[in-house]
């Protein structure tokens, strides 16, 4: 497929609409986190929507493997289009381009996913050795950052339930528990369940869900993505078609992203999918808790790009923790563990994540919470020494 015709697909905008309406005005740069971290304009999604055009008109200045290696550059997290007066959306625009030009990072993306159950755990367990056994090359940093997976590294718990209401009232319901709990981080869905069972759910037994399909669709495996979308909506039906809670914002994102699409639903489906897909920290806010003498003295609350939604994540840590919770953000913050760039540029996603953290200036003995699998897996492998980096689910106790 040629490169404009990629660009054609997907998002329903045409290469016409992106001359006519791309106007280089410049507001995403406001809100890119990776032009503000590096201050390199042609990393920004309107250099970007400059190459897609270039690439249309086969501009003979710019080759093909040039201008899909900047296109790899990018943290999918889509502030910019949000920020676009016409909604110009630079993931999926790349997203489409990556499908058409499959590289080597999408490669390997789709087997590390794919094959989760075995990878995982193997490399999570030499990270522990990093960096005796380190990668050569550029990939040297990502098996360091796989430490936030180890289970061994989780935060100390601090936090007790001590009342529950039963807002479940027997209604079934499944965990979505997201790659990362799966297949490392069992002590998330071991936490996560506890909690439901307390609130009156009944919890059904867990299915083999596929991976959300959201990380492998910006890497441009649009095929991958079908069929874990899919068997995971099998796997809902399967299941009598109950409440499906997930504790990672990226995950919940990518379900509530399958309502848009053709994936053979029956009448009706769509929408129950969506009333499914409640949120989980709101729940977790009816429950009464009390801290523990271990608690740190300060809290610095994460929002993840994806999934944030209404910020019930936040909304539910600073009902628990009052005071104690520094939820600072910006516009353009982002751990840089999005799109491909931990594979295609580990360097660049390292910068974009210790502009984050030197925002938040987290002091020894605090802690940086967040709701999302791949930011704490990025923001523990980059925060100071003596800063604690975790779900928030790891502060919860038996």
């Amino acid at each position: 497929m040629p490169a404009d015709a990629s660009l054609q697909a997907g998002h329903g905008l045409h290469l016409d609409e992106f001359r006519a309406k791309c106007v280089l005005c410049g507001r995403c740069l406001e809100v890119c986190p990776l032009y503000n971290a590096t201050g390199r304009e042609e990393l920004s999604p309107k250099a970007k929507f400059y190459l897609a055009q270039a690439m249309a008109g086969k501009a003979p200045e710019l080759s093909e493997k040039a201008a899909l290696e900047l296109a790899g550059k990018c943290l999918s997290c889509g502030k910019c289009e949000k920020a676009c007066p016409f909604g110009l959306c630079v993931p999926e625009m790349l997203s489409n381009l990556r499908a058409a030009h499959p590289g080597i990072e999408s490669k390997l993306w789709k087997t590390w996913v794919e094959r989760a159950g075995v990878l995982w755990p193997l490399m999570t367990t030499l990270s522990r050795f990093s960096p005796r056994f380190a990668l050569q090359g550029k990939y040297g940093g990502l098996l360091h950052s796989l430490k936030g997976m180890d289970s061994r590294s989780r935060l100390e718990p601090w936090l007790k339930p001590v009342r529950f209401e039963a807002c479940g009232q027997g209604r079934k319901a499944l965990l979505f528990p997201g790659c990362v709990a799966t297949h490392t981080r069992t002590d998330w869905s071991a936490t996560a369940a506890r909690l439901l069972k307390g609130m009156g759910f009944d919890t059904l037994p867990q299915p083999e869900f596929a991976c959300c399909g959201c990380t492998v669709g910006h890497a441009g495996l649009k095929d991958a993505q079908r069929e874990m979308q899919l068997a995971n909506i099998a796997a809902w039906r399967d299941a009598g078609r109950p409440l499906l809670l997930s504790f990672c914002a990226t995950c919940r994102c990518g379900l509530r992203g399958y309502a848009g699409c053709d994936l053979g639903w029956q009448p009706g489906e769509q929408d129950q999918w969506l009333a499914g897909l409640a949120s989980f920290a709101r729940l977790v806010g009816t429950v009464t808790f009390a801290l523990g003498e271990n608690a740190p003295p300060r809290v610095h609350y994460h929002t993840p790009c994806h999934g944030a939604g209404g910020g019930q994540d936040q909304d539910m840590l600073a009902g628990i923790l009052g005071e104690r919770l520094s939820a600072r953000t910006h516009k353009s913050l982002c751990c840089g563990f999005g799109g491909a760039l931990k594979l295609s540029a580990p360097a660049l996603s390292d910068q974009v994540a210790r502009r984050c953290i030197d925002f938040y200036g987290p002091n020894p003995g605090e802690q940086i919470l967040t709701g999302c699998s791949g930011c704490v897996i990025q923001l523990k492998a980059n925060a100071p020494q003596g800063v604690g980096v975790g779900h928030w689910l790891e502060i919860i106790e038996e």
